[in-house]
C-alpha cells in the first residue's frame, strides 16, 4: 500500500520539474533584430537596427545607425517597458518604449533632452 502512495507524489515533482524547466527556455520577446524608425522633428526619419541577445545576466545588445553602431550600455525589460542606454563616449543615447503586439514604440534622448519619438518591429 505504501508503494502506492509515492506515485503521486514522484508525479508532482516529476511535473515541477518539467515547468522549472520550459521557464528556463522562455526566450524574452525581444530577442532578435528590429527594424526601428527615430522620427526627428528637425532632421525627419531615420532607420536603424536594434539587436537583443539573451544572457545569463539578462538581456545584451547593440544598435547599427547611419552614425555608428554601438552596444547597449544597459537595457532593461518589464512589464513590457523597455529602457536602453547607450554611451558612445562623445554622447549619451537613451531610449525608452512599450512593447505591445509584437511592436515598439516611444521616445529617445540625446544627452537627457528629449529628440522626439521611435518605433520598430521585427
Amino acid at each position: 500500500m505504501k508503494r502506492y502512495a509515492i506515485v503521486p507524489v514522484l508525479c508532482i515533482l516529476a511535473f515541477c520539474v518539467a515547468l522549472r524547466a520550459a521557464d528556463k527556455t522562455k526566450t524574452n520577446p525581444l530577442v532578435g533584430t528590429w527594424n526601428c524608425t527615430a522620427h526627428d522633428p528637425q532632421n525627419g526619419d531615420i532607420g536603424f537596427t536594434l539587436t537583443f541577445e539573451q544572457s545569463s545576466e539578462g538581456l545584451t545588445g547593440s544598435v547599427s545607425a547611419p552614425q555608428g553602431d554601438a552596444d547597449f550600455t544597459s537595457v532593461s525589460f518589464k512589464e513590457n517597458h523597455l529602457k536602453i542606454d547607450i554611451d558612445t563616449g562623445d554622447t549619451d543615447y537613451s531610449l525608452t518604449a512599450t512593447y505591445a503586439d509584437g511592436k515598439l514604440s516611444g521616445e529617445w534622448f540625446r544627452d537627457n533632452e528629449k529628440q522626439g519619438s521611435w518605433d520598430g518591429k521585427k
